[in-house]
């Protein structure tokens, strides 16, 4: 059976974290098989550094581990892919994200309740 370690980086003010942690601690909490970490980012600047996110610092990010065979098994983060592809379209037409923007986006989130985020990891999971 393979042992991973999931390693969150991220901060208590990032509004992305909020729904993403709690999935990923229940999902780490039902699997014996996965120990869970999180390391502040403003803290762990030379880890963040390896895990960039086109270049940016962006967060939440999670790293999951293979404890035997000592290697990166994947990355997620800093949203599901079902919200950056929302955030991108939104960028892409107005160029930044807006207030409003945010705010709809944490609805969405609620909408969504950590479905998109649970498939997400079960793509990135070694299967057995």
């Amino acid at each position: 059976t393979t042992k991973l370690t999931f390693l969150e980086i991220s901060e208590s003010w990032c509004g992305d974290a909020s729904p993403a942690l709690p999935v990923i601690n229940k999902v780490a909490e039902k699997n014996a098989n996965i120990d869970f970490k999180v390391v502040l980012r403003d803290e762990n600047l030379e880890l963040m550094n390896e895990f960039l996110t086109n270049g940016s610092q962006s967060i939440p990010k999670l790293i999951i581990w293979d404890q035997e065979k000592e290697e990166l098994v994947g990355e997620w983060g800093p949203r599901s892919s079902a919200a950056t592809k929302i955030v991108d379209a939104y960028k892409e037409e107005h160029g930044k994200l807006t207030p409003e923007f945010k705010q709809d986006l944490q609805l969405w989130y609620n909408k969504d309740k950590g479905q998109t985020i649970l498939e997400d990891l079960a793509a990135l999971l070694p299967l057995e």
